[in-house]
């Protein structure tokens, strides 16, 4: 998450989505709060790094929207421009694949490395209730909506019309901003990693996301929710 009271925005970051991307180019208009969850950590302590800072940015990187409506002021919350970029769950899983399998430190590396194949992959993802590394939920609507299932963003960009979506965002911003490419995956096309069998178990793991955001395993079906 990123606060700009300079700016009146929110931004939440749902991983694998080009976030690292936008955290670099609208961190400067950013500013920390006093308290997200528990009081902003001293960088270090008697010149040594502070352990809990690391903690409480961890908290921050991908807090949800539902911890943004409860920590944050009401008034900085209801008022302020909320976004977010979501991505086609059947990319999402190839990209996080060799995300995870190219950082050795990276938590359920291991996990994932065990594996051996992607087709085992997606079988481990669909069975296991929280695969992927520090932070990011399984199912991207649960970094966005309330416990009801409701909306909380004012905006859901794509990452397949990445550029476009976040010119949008500056343009209701009021900012010119260009976006790097960061923490890029490299593979093929997604679609060539998958085989009826697969394709139909990520459809059913990801339903939820695939309704809400309007996604086909050829791309998008439907306009991204605003």
């Amino acid at each position: 998450m990123l606060i700009s009271h300079s700016h009146r925005f929110i931004f939440i970051h749902v991983g694998k989505t080009g976030g690292m991307s936008m955290r670099k180019t609208l961190g400067p208009f950013c500013e920390e709060p006093e308290r997200f969850k528990m009081r902003r950590p001293p960088k270090e302590i008697d010149g040594k790094p502070n352990r809990m800072r690391g903690v409480w940015e961890t908290l921050l990187l991908h807090a949800k929207a539902k911890d943004g409506q409860k920590e944050l002021p009401r008034e900085v919350f209801e008022g302020y421009f909320k976004f977010a970029f979501v991505r086609n769950p059947w990319d999402l899983q190839v990209s996080m694949y060799h995300f995870v399998l190219r950082e050795p430190t990276a938590p359920r590396h291991n996990a994932v490395k065990a594996c051996g194949t992607f087709d085992r992959f997606v079988e481990w993802v669909a069975a296991t209730p929280d695969p992927y590394p520090r932070g990011i939920t399984k199912l991207q609507r649960d970094m966005l909506t309330d416990k009801d299932g409701n909306l909380l963003v004012d905006f859901v960009g794509r990452y397949e019309s990445l550029n476009e979506d976040f010119a949008r965002v500056c343009r209701r911003l009021g900012l010119t901003l260009d976006l790097p490419h960061l923490n890029r995956s490299s593979h093929s096309d997604y679609r060539s990693y998958y085989n009826e069998r697969t394709k139909a178990i990520v459809d059913e793991c990801f339903r939820a996301d695939i309704e809400l955001f309007g996604y086909a395993f050829d791309g998008a079906k439907s306009a991204a929710a605003v």
